[in-house]
């Protein structure tokens, strides 16, 4: 859906996004678990894990692994002479908690997060906080949603001689549930490391209903607009499509995201409810 989290998030691993979307969890809901895969450009690629738990009346919590590199990088010395090869690494630890309050809904979370890059690596910490606010009005007949998300704030990481403040942003949206099977959201991210950005997104649902079958499942087809993947990106950029299945206790995400004359990202999700 283009990126649109603030508060569009549905399922654990959009935590990553929004941690206040933790609070959609009701107290009868049961625990769920993500594990998603990345595809990137070339030989880069990227993973996560994520666990959420309703743990009271008004609460729920997450635990979450995000994960990236990618094939073996040759290295060099001072003088261009071949010295070996490395792989480079970045990860990142977090927990999360969101907390009802009435129609609103507040989250905080921390973050440890490690980066390697040949025989060197660093250490740093992030807060993530997150607002959501359900049914603020009707537009038609459908509720619209407000979030807002702060991330990645923490000192910077530091490789060797060299100290990178991290890429921290705030990320304000809304989503508009226009029915029962149709979704549009619209996202306004603000990051400290470039200008800031809109994403759009849609989501067309499919149950099973509609074709007369009584199965638990429903299908999904997604797509959305990201304005950042278009800057300096030549060919066809910025789009991206996709589609689900939820089924029983479990669903399956696909989304295509093309890099223009780069390539293009293939992401895969999972999850299961228990």
């Amino acid at each position: 859906m283009g990126g649109v989290a603030a508060a569009a998030g549905q399922g654990v691993d959009a935590v990553f996004l929004n941690p206040a979307v933790l609070s959609r969890l009701e107290p009868e809901s049961p625990s769920e678990l993500a594990f998603g895969y990345d595809a990137l450009i070339e030989t880069a690629y990227s993973g996560l894990a994520a666990f959420a738990r309703p743990v009271n009346r008004q609460g729920a919590f997450a635990v979450g692994l995000l994960y990236a590199s990618q094939r073996a990088q040759t290295s060099y010395n001072g003088v261009g002479d071949m010295t070996g090869s490395f792989t480079p690494s970045d990860a990142a630890l977090g927990g999360w908690y969101a907390h009802r309050l009435g129609p609103v809904s507040a989250a905080g979370g921390v973050k440890l997060i490690r980066s390697a890059l040949a025989e060197r690596s660093a250490m740093s910490g992030a807060v993530d906080i997150g607002l959501l606010a359900s049914h603020v009005v009707e537009v038609g007949d459908g509720p619209l949603d407000l979030g807002l998300a702060i991330q990645h704030v923490g000192p910077p990481i530091k490789l060797g001689a060299v100290a990178d403040p991290l890429p921290a942003r705030a990320r304000v949206g809304m989503m508009w549930r226009a029915s029962p099977t149709f979704d549009a959201g619209f996202d306004l991210v603000l990051p400290v490391d470039q200008d800031p950005y809109m994403s759009m997104g849609v989501e067309s649902r499919f149950p099973a209903s509609m074709i007369g079958s009584v199965k638990p499942w429903t299908a999904s087809v997604r797509a959305g607009f990201d304005e950042s993947r278009t800057r300096g990106v030549d060919g066809l950029s910025g789009l991206s499509a996709g589609g689900g299945l939820d089924f029983f206790s479990a669903r399956v995400d696909y989304a295509w995201i093309p890099y223009g004359d780069m390539g293009s990202v293939n992401r895969i999700t999972l999850g299961l409810r228990f």
